[in-house]
């Protein structure tokens, strides 16, 4: 399965909002140049969260922050919340970029667990 993940942060809200999407159709990737940025993805589910708690588990360091961005209803695998947690990070320092777009496809996630 391809997931999106869009995160943006709302600086005048204080709050950081992440959508999940995903290509829940059966389209063949075996080809040698697949595009998932060309898919049509699918609306999932959004979380948001206070940009003062995001910010205090960012200074307690990376665990801290994985486990401030999941919940019973948003528990992305490691390896996607590990990129997801690094993006939340970039944003959070850098203020001139409110929005980070994330890719993942679940065959290449595979693929490298059993290398």
């Amino acid at each position: 399965m391809l997931q999106r993940y869009d995160i943006s942060m709302d600086g005048e809200a204080n709050r950081l909002l992440i959508e999940e999407f995903a290509v829940l159709g059966q389209k063949s990737r075996k080809r040698e140049y697949f595009e998932p940025t060309s898919e049509k993805y699918l609306f999932i589910h959004k979380v948001t969260y206070d940009g003062d708690i995001i910010r205090a588990a960012i200074s307690k360091g990376k665990e801290a922050l994985i486990s401030e961005l999941r919940s019973d209803e948003f528990f992305p695998i490691r390896s996607c919340v590990e990129v997801i947690g690094e993006r939340v990070i970039e944003l959070f320092k850098d203020n001139s970029d409110s929005f980070s777009e994330v890719i993942f496809d679940d065959l290449s996630i595979l693929a490298k667990d059993n290398e």
